[in-house]
């Protein structure tokens, strides 16, 4: 069973397993804490404050992005006492997110292990959330280390955001031009009011400084605060701060609002899979790739768990479906066809060549103007699939023979992939295999072409790979995979390189 979640291969599949629903699809965002310390005022031993990592994390989470947690020393994070849910002083006993979070067993796991930050590469992140407690003001006050990487950070373009306490780094980090970031800018952090109010409630000074008090003696800065203890954050360009421990979830959402506006920084990859196959064909690759880009995913119809009757469905469906997506992104495409897709992207290339920046075609069909995937195949005497085709009675439909679908598909993948190649084998529609495309010089013709080949590929021969780059002839660049037809299931750690490497 845990195989099944771990993949959930269709044929020319897989089903990817996230941590939580689709977290990692749009890329990754880098949570920094405090590691544990002792105050020097009160003597209790100090850390993160639970709901400022926590409630972050979940709006990451929920909306599609992974998170990794970072701290100047790595290792095992504590939290302040009062933000644990299960506290005596029930202070915090409200607070069931952190309560979730504090009980699942994968994320314990990950608090005893964060990232040293010297060890992490901020270009794999596409933002930076610094969280509060009480720790920071003693770790992370005047730390050069965290200083230069949250600048360097802010300095890319990308969010950079700190809450409560975790704020006390901006009263001295510095710009590469030797200005505070927070020069000129609007900003928030915990409040005197607020620091003044937890004295109170535990009768003693709680911290070495006032994060207000501090920012109010700089000039040429605009401090601001919310209401005590009410969600307040704020965003100036690319800086977000937020107030205090009740702020992590508005602090974050500003996060992910400028994450959308920043998209078109970013290439977009829309991944079409091929027959047999449905959207989580590329779920080894799918978050890789989203690091450093926008990536879309096309589940054609009748395939998946699109319901579509395979009778009703033709190329032009498949085209229109991609080109629906497509619209709804930012600038050009970078357009990935696997298998039968080949015949789609290029349609889609005719269809809309504004919108599309380059093609990557991977173990598939490469057309010319007038031909269809029926009449290709034909000449493909490396296949397997061609002579283990099963008709259903009105022929619009095809599966191939069971024992075949391993060997022609995935020889090279693990028998328990296998076998679940077999188990959710589901039929194709006939029809746009043996529709022609259209294609024209002025169109299809103007876009830059790179494929992928797979030189033990039993599905789409390699030899008839090669005859169809000879004949387009307009190939710009290939590549060599030494696996079978799923190169991104069997090695997707290079074949996002070469993605990658495609500029």
């Amino acid at each position: 069973m845990n195989k099944l979640i771990v993949i959930l291969v269709l044929l020319f599949s897989t089903l990817p397993s996230f941590s939580q629903h689709n977290a990692g699809i749009k890329g990754k965002i880098l949570m920094i804490v405090s590691n544990p310390a002792v105050s020097k005022q009160t003597n209790w031993p100090i850390g993160v404050w639970y709901s400022e990592l926590t409630h972050p994390y979940w709006i990451f989470s929920e909306n599609g992005y992974a998170v990794d947690i970072a701290s100047l020393d790595g290792g095992e994070i504590k939290f302040d006492s009062f933000s644990d849910p299960e506290d005596e002083s029930g202070y915090a006993a409200f607070d069931y997110v952190s309560l979730g979070f504090k009980k699942d067993p994968n994320k314990a796991a990950i608090i005893k292990n964060s990232i040293k930050l010297s060890a992490v590469n901020p270009d794999d992140y596409k933002a930076i959330f610094v969280c509060g407690g009480q720790g920071p003001m003693y770790t992370m006050y005047k730390n050069k280390e965290i200083e230069k990487f949250f600048s360097d950070f802010y300095e890319t373009g990308k969010p950079s955001a700190a809450i409560c306490h975790g704020t006390c780094i901006l009263l001295t980090t510095k710009g590469s031009n030797g200005k505070l970031l927070v020069e000129g800018k609007k900003w928030t952090g915990f409040a005197s009011s607020e620091e003044q109010y937890a004295d109170n409630y535990v009768g003693m000074k709680i911290q070495p400084f006032r994060i207000e008090d501090e920012a109010k003696k700089i000039p040429n800065t605009t401090f601001v605060t919310g209401h005590p203890f009410e969600a307040f954050a704020v965003k100036d360009g690319n800086l977000i701060t937020g107030q205090q421990q009740n702020s992590g979830a508005a602090a974050a959402t500003l996060v992910i609002d400028e994450l959308e506006k920043q998209k078109q920084n970013y290439p977009t990859y829309v991944l079409v899979h091929g027959a047999w196959a449905d959207e989580s064909a590329w779920g080894f690759v799918r978050n890789s790739l989203a690091v450093n880009a926008n990536v879309e995913v096309i589940n054609l119809p009748a395939h998946g768990i699109d319901l579509t009757d395979a009778a009703k469905v033709s190329l032009s469906d498949y085209a229109q479906t991609v080109e629906n997506r497509i619209r709804n992104c930012n600038g050009k495409v970078i357009l990935v066809g696997h298998s039968m897709a080949g015949i789609i992207i290029s349609q889609v290339a005719e269809n809309m060549p504004d919108k599309i920046d380059k093609l990557i075609y991977v173990s598939a069909y490469l057309p010319k103007n007038g031909e269809d995937i029926l009449s290709l195949s034909k000449k493909d005497k490396q296949s397997l699939v061609g002579n283990a085709l099963q008709f259903n009675t009105g022929y619009t439909a095809a599966t191939i023979k069971k024992d075949v679908i391993a060997p022609a598909v995935c020889a090279d993948c693990p028998d328990y992939m296998k076998d679940i190649l077999v188990k959710y084998h589901k039929e194709e529609p006939v029809k746009p295999l043996g529709d022609k495309v259209t294609l024209t010089k002025a169109k299809f013709g103007s876009i830059p072409k790179y494929y992928i080949h797979t030189t033990n590929d039993k599905a789409v021969g390699y030899a008839l790979q090669q005859q169809m780059v000879k004949d387009n002839g307009g190939i710009k660049e290939t590549f060599m995979m030494n696996t079978s037809h799923l190169p991104f299931v069997v090695k997707p750690d290079e074949f996002v390189a070469i993605i990658k490497s495609i500029k």
